[in-house]
């Protein structure tokens, strides 16, 4: 039964380093919240095509309003996963090509010329999947009263807190995490469709899997607010304006909520079982949760595990609010984290592997420690200073 998981869940929280042979101490959602000071919490679980249960927990702000499992959270870099879906669509539809140069299909913006991209152009099977060799790993956000550039700006760096974007290394050769190399796939999708960003993933992802709280929006219309989970620091202190705004919509500009990613791995999970009614088709969406060259990300997700629990999903980090999403490639089940905390990533560690043990995705934790006793003449030899 749900409650049954749930209840595992909500009071089966281990810390990540263990003690081989020793009992391990398990936590309450609750008390690790009050740990790491982190104020609010959503979490999701996915089983056998549906929401198997969603549950809000702490409070949203200053306000004390309640955290529920429908909730608004900034997504972070889950934005990446979630449009990818609507970049491989517009693949399949002829819009986007994966393999041409990336600068045949730009106009408002090229991406530098570079002896690192001479021979071999970057595409955007490369910026999918960060082994295009470009700059600038992520992003942090504008705070209130700051001006905030758009994206163009800030591939450019006019305007921006972030350099602008260019080539290192010669794309393929490296797996550099590129928050610069998704906001030109952003820039992309608006030049070949003539559209907003937040439109075409709209009609092509957040519609069709029925994310219907969902959005690229930024910053967050002000009647919405009230919904919204604010970002705290790593004291629990609510951050000044309530949250970061962030142009980077594809890198990180998804409010969403705990059910609606759930709705976005299940309509996944579908799509690899052979669903052909979705917004991709599945040999597409097999493609997509595939590891590209060097790194560990397909186009769009990350991918982790082995065999049979082989799973995808992402990671998320904007300032105060961190997450993560995943699923089982070949499986039935996931799981989604959401927190409003710079204090947020080891809580979300530790109920993913609350969520891993309720539901058979494998241990995600590190090996145990394994002790061993030491004498005083021992135990003399790392005495002393360190720095």
């Amino acid at each position: 039964m749900s409650a049954n998981s749930r209840h595992r869940v909500e009071h089966g929280l281990l810390a990540a380093l263990q003690v081989a042979g020793r009992e391990p101490e398990r936590f309450t959602i609750e008390q690790r919240m009050q740990r790491y000071c982190v104020p609010g919490v959503a979490v999701a679980a996915v089983r056998d095509g549906e929401v198997h249960w969603a549950a809000g927990y702490g409070v949203c702000g200053p306000s004390g309003a309640a955290v529920t499992e429908h909730t608004l959270f900034q997504a972070a870099s889950i934005s990446k996963a979630v449009a990818a879906v609507a970049v491989l669509a517009l693949v399949e539809h002829g819009d986007l090509d994966l393999d041409a140069d990336v600068n045949s299909m730009l106009r408002r913006w090229k991406l530098p010329a570079s002896h690192h991209t001479a021979d071999t152009p970057v595409t955007l099977r490369h910026l999918l999947s960060h082994t295009a060799g470009t700059t600038v790993p992520g992003f942090p956000g504008y705070a209130e009263g700051a001006a905030v550039p758009d994206a163009v700006g800030v591939l450019s760096g006019a305007g921006a807190n972030t350099p602008a974007v260019e080539s290192f290394a010669r794309p393929g050769t490296v797996a550099q995490y590129s928050g610069g190399g998704s906001t030109i796939v952003q820039v992309l999708v608006e030049d070949v469709t003539g559209r907003p960003f937040a439109d075409v993933i709209d009609d092509l992802v957040l519609r069709p899997f029925g994310m219907t709280a969902s959005a690229y929006e930024q910053p967050l219309a002000p009647e919405r607010t009230a919904q919204a989970a604010l970002a705290h620091d790593t004291l629990g202190a609510p951050v000044p304006g309530g949250f970061h705004v962030y142009p980077e919509l594809q890198a990180a500009g998804l409010w969403t909520t705990a059910v609606d990613l759930a709705r976005w791995l299940l309509g996944v999970q579908r799509l690899l079982a052979g669903d052909r009614g979705g917004p991709i088709a599945p040999d597409t969406a097999r493609l997509m949760v595939t590891p590209v060259g060097l790194g560990p990300f397909g186009l769009g997700p990350e991918i982790a595990g082995e065999g049979a629990l082989r799973r995808f999903g992402h990671s998320g980090a904007n300032q105060g609010y961190k997450s993560q999403m995943e699923a089982l490639i070949d499986g039935s089940s996931g799981g989604v984290v959401l927190t409003n905390g710079e204090g947020g990533t080891t809580l979300v560690g530790e109920v993913r592997r609350a969520l891993a043990a309720e539901y058979g995705w494998g241990d995600l934790g590190p090996p145990p420690i394994t002790t061993v006793e030491l004498s005083d003449a021992e135990m003399q030899r790392f005495v002393g200073r360190y720095s």
